[in-house]
């Protein structure tokens, strides 16, 4: 057996040796490593995790690291070495991290693809040199009114100061302020620029936020809150710190009273309401005392189908725009009334104003009374109920002029009839054989006259007739072009009077016309109204369809 020793030992050691070799080569390892185990509460050190194989930048989950540390974005990256002919592959990341509490902090295992790190224990100590929330940032408040009742609107003025460098900021998050029983609503868009603040530039953020409640009771409101991150670091120190914001909120206290007892009429509470009212001739002149309009002169003379314009304006303090009520005037029937769409907004000083706009048209000649207009409201000053009014107006109207009598069509005196002469003939010769042979001619003539015209095949040739329009068709078309109401109504009329002769389904088209025009332009503001066309109006007014001369003088023998 001794020719085994040898050679058996060395081949059986290098087949181990191989064997060996290509288990640790399969076997893929990871390593886990910190920049400093030793820091200060928000100071900023570096992980870094590697691995020996080729994986994807999902492998590692960070999850676990959120709890006790605030986590960058990790940058991740794969490379491969060929060194004498070996290959080496590896897959790194690198993710800045800042302890988010005091104490020992561990940073736990990753298991990458099989792959497990050792878990590594961070020293978290007290920077004592660490600014506060307030040095980063701070928010001021301001609330109109701790004491409303019910619908009444108080405003909450927000404003957010960073004095740290904005472009330092990491994820900042705003929470609005909230109450559980108030409703609170943010007017228009924040408002961001830079000021200056006890000598330090700062940034600042304002928002405006309205409050109010539906029911009595006592509320608190919670102010808002930032959260997120800012990067910075000391003067006489490299090393980069994270620090957390997490401002305070401040709690204010609202009181919402009760709706007193025994109020009756419509609630709207506000310590200020205003009701303009301003009357407007068809020239958009504004009728004043100078013109025959003010004091205890509520009269004043129109003629029948001339436009009168009557502008409402609300303005309420501590209301929304919505809150304001709807204008419901009733008005005679023998005035046309054309309602504008109700105009939102709000004044310099922050109350609700909304104007509402009628085109008043009387009909017919008369005395006509426009009613006024009142509004009930609860003073919340002086806690009492007031009513605004405005003063209608007394119409005296006239006749217009421009309604032209229409002359009935002149028809041609009938002819007189002739009286037939009687002759006598003593001895008819041959002519009474050759009347009848004309008399059967002529009978034939007209049977065969008469089959071929059952059987024609007329093709007449179209005739298109070149009117003219008159001087109110071209205005009126250029009013419905331009989509005026009270024009395009105006000027209809005295298109109407103008031609006597236009057809009924001229009229009733125009009339429909008009009626989707003034439904687009006055209809109420929640209404979903279509966009009106004039392409039909203006069809129906150039090429209008007119009575037949015969259907014209059977209405005038009726008449």
């Amino acid at each position: 057996m001794r020719f085994l020793n040898k050679p058996f030992l060395s081949i059986l050691l290098t087949l181990l040796l191989g064997a060996f070799s290509s288990f640790s080569t399969l076997a893929a390892t990871a390593v886990a490593s910190v920049s400093q185990n030793s820091v200060t509460k928000d100071q900023v050190f570096l992980l870094r995790v590697a691995t020996d194989e080729k994986v994807s930048s999902d492998a590692l989950d960070l999850t676990a690291l959120q709890q006790d540390f605030y986590v960058g974005t990790p940058s991740f990256g794969s490379s491969m070495r060929i060194v004498n002919g070996s290959r080496s592959v590896s897959s790194e990341w690198n993710i800045s991290l800042a302890p988010l509490r005091l104490g020992k902090v561990q940073i736990p295992s990753f298991d990458i693809e099989g792959a497990k790190t050792k878990p590594i224990t961070i020293n978290v100590a007290v920077n004592k040199a660490a600014p506060t929330q307030h040095d980063m940032a701070e928010f001021k408040l301001n609330l109109s009114k701790d004491s409303l009742y019910p619908q009444e609107v108080a405003e909450l003025d927000v404003k957010l100061i960073i004095k740290a460098d904005p472009r330092r900021l990491q994820d900042p998050k705003i929470a609005p302020p909230s109450s559980p029983g108030l409703d609170v609503e943010p007017i228009g868009e924040s408002k961001q620029f830079q000021d200056v603040l006890n000598g330090q530039e700062v940034t600042v953020v304002q928002q405006s936020f309205r409050i109010s409640s539906q029911k009595s009771g006592q509320f608190k409101l919670n102010g808002p809150k930032l959260t997120g991150a800012v990067v910075y670091s000391t003067n006489n120190s490299s090393t980069t710190r994270l620090f957390q914001l997490d401002t305070p909120v401040e709690t204010l206290d609202l009181t919402v009273k009760e709706v007193p007892k025994g109020y009756q009429g419509e609630w709207l509470p506000t310590s200020n309401f205003k009701l303009i009212q301003k009357w407007s001739d068809s020239q958009g002149n504004e009728l004043t005392n100078n013109n025959g309009l003010g004091g205890d002169n509520q009269t004043i003379e129109m003629e029948a189908g001339d436009s009168l314009t009557r502008t409402i304006t609300m303005t309420a303090s501590n209301l929304t725009q919505h809150q304001l009520p709807k204008l419901n005037v009733t008005y005679p029937k023998s005035v046309r009334v054309y309602e504008e769409k109700p105009q939102f907004g709000t004044t310099q000083s922050g109350d609700a104003v909304v104007v509402y706009k009628q085109v008043l048209i009387p009909k017919e000649a008369g005395n006509i009374s426009l009613p006024e207009v009142s509004q009930a409201w609860f003073n919340t000053d002086s806690q009492s109920e007031q009513t605004s009014k405005a003063l209608g107006l007394e119409l005296a109207v006239k006749a217009s002029d421009r309604a032209t009598s229409s002359t009935p069509p002149v028809t041609a005196p009938p002819a007189q009839q002739v009286s037939p002469t009687l002759v006598t003939v003593d001895n008819p010769g041959f002519w009474p054989y050759l009347t009848a042979l004309f008399a059967a001619l002529w009978l034939i003539s007209s049977v065969m006259a008469f089959y071929f015209w059952l059987r024609r095949g007329v093709t007449t040739k179209p005739t298109h007739a070149v009117e003219r329009q008159s001087d109110t068709a071209e205005a009126l078309i250029e009013a419905l072009k331009t989509k005026d109401g009270v024009m395009s109504r105006t000027l209809f009329e005295q298109w109407k009077a103008e031609n006597p002769d236009l057809s009924d389904k001229t009229l009733e088209a125009v009339e429909a016309e008009l009626s989707k025009l003034n439904q687009s332009l006055y209809g109420e503001a929640n209404s979903t109204n279509p966009s009106w066309n004039p392409t039909e109006a203006i069809k129906a007014v150039k090429k209008p369809k007119r009575l037949s001369s015969k259907t014209r003088k059977n209405t005038l023998e009726r008449l």
